[in-house]
Order: C-alpha cells, then sequence, then structure tokens
C-alpha cells in the first residue's frame, strides 16, 4: 500500500527519514503498532478520539491552570480587572502516539545516562578543581562569562548535583538521533509525560494493553524515592516540598500534577523561611521542617541573597546557604543550570573524553539540520494527517539504585519555521516504548509514618479561604441578575410598579450583590439605571470567576480531581459573562457550575484544616449576602404594590423561594420572610444556619477569638430581630444588620490577621 492510498492522502517528504514508512512506501513495524492500537483512521472517529482528549486533559485540570490573566487596574486583591479574561491555552495531545522499538530506545537510554554522567562530572569539576580549565579543554574566559557559572559556589560538593535531568533528542532526516538540548537546571516533562499517558490510557485502553506500551506511572514513585535518598544523612524522615514560583510559571501545570502525583506540598518562596539554620514551612500551626526541596524554580530565581539573582525579590532568602552548609538538600542542587548553557556544547564531546574517558555516544544537532517526520493529526482542511518533526524528552532520575531512563516521555510536536530547541506548536504526542518487559517493580522506601493532615502552608489556606469567598461572591451576583432579569422579562412594566419603587429596590438589590453602594445617576431613566446595574453585577460575576480560578489554580492539589472540569468550564464561562450580549442561559450554565463545585468541595474535600478555610469563606460570604440582599430590597419603604415582587427576588435571590412556598403556600408575609432567612437555623442559605457552620470552624480550628467575634454576631442576631419595628408591611432593619454585620467583617479581618500573619516560634512535627 503507498502513502498516497493510505492515512487520508499523508505522504511523507522525499529524500528523508519518516517515522511511519520507508523510502519504498512500506509502513514500518511502529507505525502498524500505532495504528492498530488507535483503529479506526477515519478523520471522524480521530475528531472525535482529539474531542476526547481535550475533554479528558480539562477534567485533569490543565483547561483551568493554563490560563492567562490580563491584568488591567486592581479592583480586587489579586488586582484583576472585571475586563480581565481568563484564556485557557492548554496543549493538545495528538491521539496518534509515537510508538518506538525497545531495542531503539535503548540505545537513547544509555545515550542519556551518559550524558547524565558527563553533566553530572563537568559540574563536579566546575564547582572544584577545574581541571577542564587548567588542561585547557574548556577556555577559562567562556567559562567566567557564563551567566549560569556560580563562581561563588567554588568547593560546593552537594552529595549528588542531579536526581534529575531530561534530555531532548530528535531523529535527523538521515534516520540518525540527534541530542537538541539539556535539561538539569529545573528539568520539566516528566509531569506532562504522566498527565499524557494518563489521559491517552483512558483513550485508548485496549489499544495500549494489545501494544504491551511500557507502563510509565512508576517513574513518580521513582522519583520520590530518588528525592527521599538525596536527603542528608541524619534526617531519619525526611519531609520533601515541590517548589514553585507560582502559576504564572510557564510549567505550572506540571508542578501542581507532581505535587499531587508525590504527595508533597506545592510551595512557593514565600512559603519557606531559613532559620535556626533549618528550612521551615510556614504552617498554620507554626514553622514545620523541610529537609528536600524538589525545586521547579531555576538558579537565577531561587535565592535573592545569591548573586545573580534574576527574580527580584522572589525566591527564599537563605536558601543556597542552608543547602551548602548541609542542613538540606536541593534537587537539582545550586548551580547545575551551568550544564545546560547552549556555549558548552562545542566542547562536550572532549569534555566527555577527559572526564569520562568515553565518547559520546549521540552528536549535538546542527543549527538548520533537516529533521525526519511522521504523520500527526491536525484535523485541518483535507490532509488531515501531515509530516512533522517530533522532539522526543526523556527523563532520567540518579536515585539509590543507580541510573533509571523512564521508559516513554512527552513528543513535542514542531510546527513549520520551529527551531526544535523552541518549539511554539501546543501539540504533544504520547511515547510509547514496545517490545520491552516490564521494569521492575520499584522498593518504596518506608520511613516512619507522620500524619501530615493538619499540616497546611499559610498561603494555601489563604488561597482556599479566598477561594471560598470568590465562590460565594459569584453566586450572590449571577443569581442576583438572573432573578432581576427573569422579572424584567416575564413583566417589562415592572419598572413604573409603585411608582418605580420595585426599580429601586431591584437596584438595591443588585447593589447589595455586588458588594457596593446604590450608585446615585438621577440623569438616568428608571429602565438604564437597571439595565447599567444588571450589567455590572454580570460584570462583577465574571471578575469573581477570575478570582476563583485563580485562587483554585493555587490549590490545585487540595482539591478533588474532578473539579478541574468545573473550574475549566467556569475558567471559559468567564469569558462569556464579559460580552455585552451574553446569552441569559449561560448565567444558569454558571449557576450550574458553582452548585457542582461546591458539591466537590462538600463532598470530596477531607474535613481537615484546609477545608475548614475554604468553607469559612463561604459561609462569611453567604451570610454577608444575605444581610445585604434584605437590607437593599426591603430596609427602605416601598409601595404596596412593589413590596410583593421584591420579596419574591430576595428569595429567589438566597435560593429560597421554593422553601417558602412550600412551607407557607401563600403571598410573601415579611415576618415569615425574615424567620426563613435570618433565624431558621435549617435553611442552608439562610443566616442563622452560617452562624452554627461558622461556630464550628472556628471551635475545631480552636481559635478564642473567631468563637468571641461568631458569638458577638450571633447574639446581636438574636437580640436585634426581636427589637426589629414591624409596622404594618414595611420593615426596619437597619440595626439589625449593622448589628450582626459588624461582628462578621470583624471576623473577616481576624481571620488575615491571626492565621496569614508570619509564624514565631518554630513547631517540630511528631516523627521528625
Amino acid at each position: 500500500m503507498t502513502p498516497a492510498m493510505d492515512l487520508h492522502q499523508y505522504r511523507a517528504p522525499q529524500g528523508g527519514y519518516d517515522e511511519a514508512f520507508d523510502a519504498a512506501g512500506e509502513a514500518r513495524p511502529c507505525w502498524s503498532v500505532a495504528k492498530q492500537a488507535v483503529g479506526s483512521m477515519e478523520t471522524s472517529a480521530l475528531l472525535e478520539r482529539q474531542r476526547d482528549a481535550d475533554r479528558l486533559l480539562d477534567a485533569e485540570g490543565a483547561g483551568h491552570l493554563v490560563h492567562e490573566l490580563a491584568f488591567e487596574r486592581a479592583i480586587d486583591r489579586h488586582g484583576v480587572s472585571a475586563s480581565a479574561r481568563v484564556e485557557s491555552r492548554p496543549w493538545r495531545l495528538d491521539p496518534l502516539p509515537f510508538v518506538i522499538d525497545a531495542a531503539e530506545f535503548a540505545v537513547l537510554s544509555n545515550a542519556a545516562i551518559q550524558r547524565m554522567r558527563l553533566l553530572e562530572a563537568l559540574l563536579v569539576d566546575c564547582a572544584g578543581e577545574r581541571q577542564l580549565v587548567r588542561d585547557g579543554v574548556l577556555p577559562a574566559a567562556l567559562l567566567y562569562s557564563l551567566p549560569s557559572f556560580r563562581a561563588h559556589t567554588a568547593g560546593f560538593a552537594p552529595p549528588r548535583w542531579l536526581v534529575h535531568y531530561a534530555v531532548d533528542v530528535v531523529r535527523a532526516a538521515d534516520g540518525r538521533w540527534r541530542i537538541v538540548h539539556d535539561l538539569t537546571d529545573a528539568p520539566s516533562g516528566l509531569g506532562y509525560s504522566l498527565l499524557n499517558r494518563a489521559v491517552l490510557a483512558r483513550l485508548l485502553p485496549d489499544g495500549l494493553r494489545a501494544a504491551g506500551a511500557a507502563p510509565i506511572s512508576a517513574h513518580a514513585d521513582r522519583l520520590r524515592r530518588s528525592l527521599t535518598a538525596s536527603a542528608p544523612a541524619d534526617r531519619p524522615s525526611p519531609r520533601a516540598v515541590v517548589l514553585s514560583s507560582g502559576p504564572a510559571h510557564p510549567t505550572y501545570v506540571e508542578h501542581s500534577y507532581l505535587a499531587t502525583r508525590l504527595g508533597y506540598h506545592l510551595v512557593e518562596g514565600a512559603d519557606l523561611v531559613m532559620r535556626e539554620g533549618r528550612l521551615w514551612l510556614r504552617a498554620l500551626d507554626g514553622l514545620e521542617p523541610i529537609d528536600v526541596v524538589y525545586r521547579r524554580v531555576e538558579d537565577a530565581l531561587l535565592d535573592p541573597l545569591e548573586h545573580g539573582h534574576q527574580g527580584g525579590g522572589s525566591g527564599v532568602p537563605g536558601i543556597v546557604w542552608g543547602a551548602r552548609s548541609g542542613h538540606l538538600a536541593l534537587a537539582n542542587a545550586y548551580g547545575s543550570g551551568l550544564a545546560e548553557a547552549r556555549e558548552l556544547r562545542p566542547y562536550m564531546g572532549a569534555i566527555a573524553e577527559r572526564l569520562l574517558g568515553d565518547r559520546l555516544q549521540l552528536e549535538q544537532l546542527e543549527a538548520g539540520a533537516a529533521l525526519a517526520t511522521m504523520p500527526v493529526f491536525t484535523g485541518l482542511g483535507d490532509r488531515v494527517l501531515e509530516p512533522r518533526a517530533v522532539v522526543l524528552r526523556l527523563q532520567v532520575l540518579n536515585g539509590p539504585d543507580g541510573h533509571f531512563v523512564m521508559l516513554g516521555g512527552a513528543g513535542r510536536v514542531l510546527a513549520d519555521g520551529d527551531a526544535p530547541e523552541w518549539p511554539t506548536a501546543h501539540l504533544a504526542k504520547d511515547v510509547w516504548v514496545v517490545g520491552t518487559t516490564a521494569p521492575r517493580p520499584v522498593a518504596v522506601m518506608a520511613p516512619p509514618q507522620v500524619d501530615f493532615g493538619p499540616s497546611v502552608p499559610k498561603r494555601a489556606a489563604d488561597a482556599l479561604y479566598w477561594l471560598g469567598r470568590s465562590a460565594e461572591r459569584a453566586e450572590v451576583a449571577v443569581r442576583a441578575a438572573r432573578v432581576v432579569g427573569v422579572q424584567l422579562d416575564q413583566d417589562p412594566m415592572l419598572t413604573s410598579v409603585g411608582d418605580g419603587g420595585w426599580a429601586l429596590g431591584a437596584g438595591a438589590l443588585l447593589a447589595a450583590a455586588r458588594n457596593e453602594p446604590v450608585p446615585v445617576t438621577p440623569e438616568l431613566p428608571l429602565n438604564a439605571r437597571l439595565t447599567a446595574s444588571l450589567q455590572a453585577t454580570v460584570s462583577v460575576a465574571a471578575q469573581q470567576l477570575a478570582s476563583l480560578v485563580q485562587e483554585a489554580s493555587s490549590v490545585r492539589e487540595y482539591l478533588s480531581k474532578t473539579t478541574g472540569r468545573v473550574l475549566g468550564r467556569l475558567a471559559m464561562a468567564h469569558n462569556l459573562l464579559l460580552d455585552d450580549d451574553a446569552p441569559s442561559d449561560e448565567l444558569d450554565s454558571v449557576l450550574v457550575d458553582l452548585a457542582a463545585l461546591a458539591g466537590l468541595v462538600m463532598e470530596s474535600t477531607v474535613r481537615g484544616p484546609a477545608w475548614r478555610f475554604l468553607d469559612l469563606g463561604r459561609r462569611i460570604e453567604r451570610a454577608l449576602a444575605v444581610l445585604g440582599s434584605v437590607e437593599g430590597a426591603l430596609g427602605a419603604d416601598a409601595p404596596p404594590m412593589a413590596l410583593q415582587p421584591l420579596a419574591d427576588a430576595v428569595l429567589a435571590a438566597n435560593e429560597s423561594l421554593v422553601a417558602y412556598r412550600r412551607r407557607y403556600r401563600s403571598d410573601v408575609d415579611l415576618d415569615a420572610l425574615l424567620d426563613l432567612l435570618l433565624r431558621d437555623d435549617s435553611n442552608p442559605r439562610g443566616l442563622a444556619f452560617q452562624l452554627d457552620r461558622l461556630r464550628e470552624h472556628v471551635a475545631a480550628l480552636a481559635w478564642s477569638q473567631g468563637v468571641q467575634l461568631v458569638q458577638q454576631a450571633s447574639a446581636a442576631a438574636i437580640a436585634e430581630i426581636d427589637d426589629a419595628v414591624v409596622s404594618g408591611r414595611r420593615v426596619s432593619l437597619d440595626g439589625y444588620v449593622l448589628a450582626v454585620r459588624g461582628p462578621l467583617l470583624a471576623l473577616a479581618d481576624a481571620i488575615g490577621q491571626h492565621w496569614f500573619a508570619d509564624p514565631v516560634n518554630p513547631t517540630m512535627m511528631g516523627g521528625f
């Protein structure tokens, strides 16, 4: 069968190597394995698999973790404006795997291990005797001119320079493999490889088994074992964390995924502090010791006290000193970025012969060299499968049992004009190694058991708290806008009811949902004022969705796996809500997703300190929203004609209209309304219910100040409602709202001051 007759007119380039077909047009064995695993190669089937891959990546969290927030003006604690857009840009996973024979992969593995040993020896020499410079193998002027060379680390001899190494390789048009790029500083790709395989394993489970592709999931266990083995020798139960620079980092998706997979805290610079000669985690209950840092932060951003630091005030002051002193282990060691400098590549051959007494097994790819191709699914045009070059990233660990190469990896597809070292296309391939026996099981070290359930970094607790508040704020704004919009759709004449009393009350309800005072715009007609208020409320909802996604991105490891899909949909909904002509049905979809998020938080999150802070935020915000809606819509005198639809709106905005009608089956009576929203502790949307939950949380946290503030709010709620002045059908609620709102706002302030300020005394946890 010729290439032109197969695979939707796929044509391999003439005169070069193609992974699918040889020069005679015959399918290569590995490509036959790939075709058999995928099954149908029809365009419709491939498109369906592509959509499934996109959906599964989104479910894994890529949809909301890969995003960009366009900051314009600071209007919330993160500076996110209502017009800022959250753009999800996850990579796409080609449903066609890159299949490679085990014998050929063994050649690449041996070359990668040789390369890792060479770079380790290079780092040892450059930080030590520098015999390469003395012998003239490496020019001194070149070495000292490299920005990644840390001359002040002379004499630094960590137990292991490289724990984790990655290398990019590509097949040239002559059929031979070449080295593209070494990654030694904070090598990425391991998490992406595991994530891609998890998706494709669900997409093609039978094909994966039939192909006999080597599993790669155990590589995360090998990484954990390697990190444990790198800890200082005097630590019987070493504690490790994954250090990230935060959601703005280009590979943050991987940071979050790896932290979850390894079971480590994902921390940022502000979470760590050097004190008393050790590294500590700023946790809720004090400082907790850290022994190993798996850093995803590059050398130049790691320690602001080090010469050559390029991150301003970012990083962890003193962490490099702690590693030099032997008090902690950095994986990889500080200064390892030197080994990936491009300027060293022309000397690698001579360096290998000098340090290893051996020749390099793979040569460096020359600039502009022609590359081999393979079929890549694009889903565009008539040529559904196009010939593209693919760069493979191999992952190597140096652990207690020696070097180990992951039997697979991630392939990055190059777009036209891409340099192999810097691909611009967001298209990846899962790499399958076939024809090999399964790797031996990983022997997991068993340190003394320690319960880290109570251990929560302050930054994570802070983010979870604001995640809860943002989610509730978004729901309040969306629900208020939806309720007022539906009432207007059903009766456009409502704006004139009660001499405009309904319109004024509805505007106050919307302003309360935005947590803003009612705007004074007498020059505008009531209709125009209400329309503007509706648009402003939807914009606030969009802003809160952006904040919600941002907070969730920094604490993904605390949320259930299913939460990723919901957050991805909320990120997309954010952009739709910013459009002036956003369909009203989109508000309903947002409410469904927010309800799904709340359900996942309640049913799929362990009831530990992390969950308590998330729910604290939700309960405080919901209590304030109930007070605001009642005060805004019902606090002022309203004509009797307008009072009934306003009361309906308040109940609906607090998701209590159905409960009211089921209980009373009559027109709304204000006494009954206030009882349901303010006094009934069985109504999950009512104030009393929120106060009960707040009381439980502060008691579980053993926080006496919080207990006092919640008691003040509860006492005020009981006393003031009995003193409320009821005259006919008009209620004055100013005193009640002020008396209850004050302690709640004080509680919100106290949470930040008490729990999220810096700790003072280090606290050793059991088992260390």
